[in-house]
């Protein structure tokens, strides 16, 4: 048992030494793409904020430049419902990144980087509204707008960017959804809900 304890301490305090946080924050829109049983594809976006961290872990030993970048963010996305203008939506989902990254230094202070994963996403509310002042919520099967959405998604990102004298970083990137989010209920005629991102961060490294 004690042999136990100091080997996961010792792979512990190397993990840390290897590792930096990143507190990061920006603006994500979303594109929606909604599917009727005739297959008419119906537009829409979401627009809003996200705000969290990832734990930079370098692998410099496996090749130099390349870490795993683990993290968790939550996101508010607010928008139009696609087939009624005076209909708003809103989210707030909960996002767990896990993507590695390359990293190339241009000079002393100037470092360029690309990453690339998957993203899981769980909604933790999406609720719409009326102009009457009736709200639903998406995530209940049982509501009375007539659609729902599953809770989870899953996206494959890929982002680049540049880090500033190892404290500062700006990434530009694109997630794209696999899941169908649409929850068939009786009487709906959707059957497919898609979504992608694009989204801009800023990062500060601890």
């Amino acid at each position: 048992m004690k042999k136990f304890i100091v080997i996961a301490a010792a792979l512990l305090l190397g993990f840390q030494a290897r590792a930096q946080i990143i507190a990061e924050a920006g603006l994500a829109v979303g594109f929606e793409k909604t599917r009727n049983d005739l297959g008419y594809y119906h537009p829409s976006t979401m627009t809003g904020l996200y705000a969290g961290a990832k734990y930079y872990y370098s692998l410099d030993d496996v090749v130099d430049g390349l870490a795993f970048l683990p993290g968790a963010n939550l996101s508010v996305l607010i928008g139009r419902y696609w087939d009624y203008s005076d209909v708003k939506s809103r989210e707030l989902a909960l996002n767990l990144p896990l993507q590695g990254s390359y990293t190339y230094e241009i000079n002393e202070h100037v470092k360029v980087f690309g990453q690339t994963g998957p993203t899981l996403q769980l909604a933790l509310t999406h609720k719409v509204s009326d102009s009457q002042g009736n709200t639903y919520s998406l995530l209940n099967k049982k509501n009375s707008f007539g659609e729902a959405r599953n809770r989870f998604n899953i996206y494959w990102g890929f982002a680049a960017g540049v880090e500033i004298n190892d404290m500062f970083r700006i990434d530009l990137g694109v997630d794209l959804g696999f899941l169908n989010m649409n929850k068939r209920i009786e009487h709906s005629t959707i059957n497919k809900i898609t979504r992608n991102f694009v989204h801009v961060g800023f990062g500060y490294l601890f």
